[in-house]
């Protein structure tokens, strides 16, 4: 469905609109790794014209989610073990920081852990969706309390990355999770930075392993 132009602010939410439709649908896994995303199929799925899906599809590239190339188009961005790697890598290099800086800024009595608890207790829920949702929120709010505006800046694409292999996956680490959340927030409480730190580290590392193993068909080398 080809539809007139639109106005810059019309254009500008309609961008919008199929960015966020198209993403949930990448991280949902509606749309597979190394699919392909063509402008005219895309246009006439969210009743728009190009103009915003080429917006969309650009910023999705930006953030690691789409691949285009000049004469092929666009496809979603196939998944490598190297990409796993990095995302593990790259949570390895901040949150073990912002873990020591949250339980610094507690201590000090400049942030309170109250939301932080409540989202252990929704993480530890039956319903999978619910739970997954809990504790990608519970690590984005020990980045919060760590103060660095730039760090929370830096997470929105990581938590959409996180999202999308957590949900190619089975959490085979249910109760140790559990029981790792538990003690961070324990450290985090108690102005444990060090000990924060070394824990959300280990959390992080542990579930490496287990993640490359479930998404051993659907990686490309």
């Amino acid at each position: 469905m080809e539809t007139g132009p639109e106005s810059d602010g019309t254009a500008i939410a309609l961008a919008d609109r199929v960015y966020r439709d198209l993403l949930r649908a990448i991280i949902d896994g509606d749309v597979a790794p190394g699919a392909w995303l063509k402008e005219r199929e895309l246009s006439e799925r969210f009743a728009v014209s190009r103009i915003p899906v080429r917006q969309a599809l650009q910023r999705l590239e930006s953030e690691g989610f789409v691949v285009t190339s000049r004469h092929r188009g666009a496809n979603v961005t196939p998944l490598t073990r190297a990409d796993i790697h990095d995302l593990f890598d790259t949570r390895l290099c901040f949150e073990p920081f912002a873990a020591q800086r949250a339980a610094e800024r507690v201590h000090e009595g400049i942030e309170t852990i109250d939301r932080l608890r409540a989202l252990h207790e929704d993480a530890s829920v039956i319903d999978a969706e619910a739970a997954r949702a809990a504790s990608l929120d519970f690590h984005s709010e020990i980045v919060r309390l760590s103060g660095s505006r730039l760090l929370l800046r830096s997470l929105g694409p990581l938590v959409g990355r996180m999202e999308w292999v957590f949900r190619l996956t089975r959490e085979t680490r249910d109760s140790e999770q559990t029981d790792e959340h538990v003690e961070l927030v324990e450290s985090i409480a108690h102005g444990r930075g060090a000990l924060a730190s070394a824990q959300m580290y280990a959390h992080i590392e542990m579930s490496r392993e287990p993640v490359l193993s479930q998404l051993d068909g659907v990686l490309e080398n």
